[in-house]
């Protein structure tokens, strides 16, 4: 089976006290899963479904078993799925992408119908799961790239989610009820926000970590004569102007971290024992400074000292 069947918009349980029968139903509303049974019981389960508009929600219940979405079973999908779910009670171990996360009651994860995945309920477990599909936002297939079987955070957000849905699937809306819309869309927006922020990196993150790549490229190039912002540009694979960017960002330009960098260093092996035969002008050569009476009026503007007052006060001694 490609797609999951179309679901009726009912509120009523269906139970299940054998597992041919749960079984069945399962993959008749989901993308076709392989299924075991754990239960060292009689087996039992419940699930109550609903469509809502593209989604799909289905509460379930279930005794000990597990689900497995094969690497053969993925790959025959035409259509993409995102399956969120949140833990009910009793507990749930999801595995996609050589990532694993065990859920306990009140949290949430989820996973991609495009991929192999497995997950394993425990006894009494009980989840809701939302389908939704790819063609929904183009953005969902990233997301579930990068945050399958993750713990999702923001739950008050999640919980919300949780929420309007299900109070939605609750007053069994005609399937062409613009109320059902006007929710989900509300619904769609909740879940993207949350996804986003757990799936892009902040960006003060990024720029400090592009900053610490700059600074680390120019001290393993301390002589190059030709430390440009071109060449810095490059080995950071930027275009100049984005490069620009970031610096200001940080209230520098290149020239002045290019500079700023290679002072600190240069103040370090001033202060340094092992360097002290060194004379002032060869710590400049050595850290790109070509003219030693630019590198002494660089450092005094930057230290407040000549070179060689600050290393007869600060050198190891």
């Amino acid at each position: 089976m490609q797609h999951p069947q179309r679901l009726n918009n009912t509120s009523g349980t269906a139970r299940f006290e054998d597992f041919g029968g749960w079984h069945d139903f399962v993959n008749a509303h989901f993308p076709t899963l392989e299924m075991a049974n754990h239960s060292c019981t009689p087996f039992q389960a419940s699930a109550s479904s609903c469509r809502l508009g593209d989604y799909s929600l289905t509460h379930i219940g279930s005794a000990a078993s597990s689900v497995d979405r094969t690497p053969v079973l993925a790959r025959r999908a035409s259509a993409g799925y995102l399956k969120v779910m949140w833990q009910l009670a009793g507990q749930l171990e999801l595995s996609q992408d050589r990532r694993s996360v065990c859920l306990a009651p009140g949290h949430a994860a989820l996973c991609d119908t495009t991929r192999p995945y497995r997950i394993r309920l425990s006894d009494g477990a009980r989840l809701a799961v939302l389908l939704i599909p790819y063609d929904v936002d183009s953005r969902l297939p990233r997301y579930a790239e990068r945050m399958s079987a993750t713990e999702l955070g923001d739950m008050p957000t999640m919980q919300a989610a949780l929420g309007a849905i299900t109070g939605l699937a609750r007053s069994r809306p005609a399937a062409d009820d613009p109320g059902t819309a006007d929710v989900m869309q509300a619904v769609g927006a909740m879940l993207a926000a949350t996804f986003s922020r757990a799936a892009e990196p902040d960006e003060s993150a990024l720029d400090d970590q592009r900053l610490q790549r700059a600074e680390h490229y120019i001290a393993t190039h301390l002589a190059s004569s030709d430390l440009t912002p071109a060449r810095l540009a490059a080995a950071l694979c930027v275009s100049r102007r984005s490069l620009y960017a970031l610096l200001a960002r940080h209230g520098l330009t290149p020239a002045r971290l290019i500079t700023e960098t290679r002072l600190r260093h240069a103040c370090d092996a001033l202060a340094a024992t092992a360097r002290r035969q060194e004379s002032i002008t060869d710590i400049a050569q050595a850290h790109g400074f070509g003219d030693s009476a630019r590198f002494s009026r660089a450092f005094k503007e930057r230290f407040g000292q000549p070179p060689s007052l600050w290393r007869s006060e600060h050198g190891d001694h």
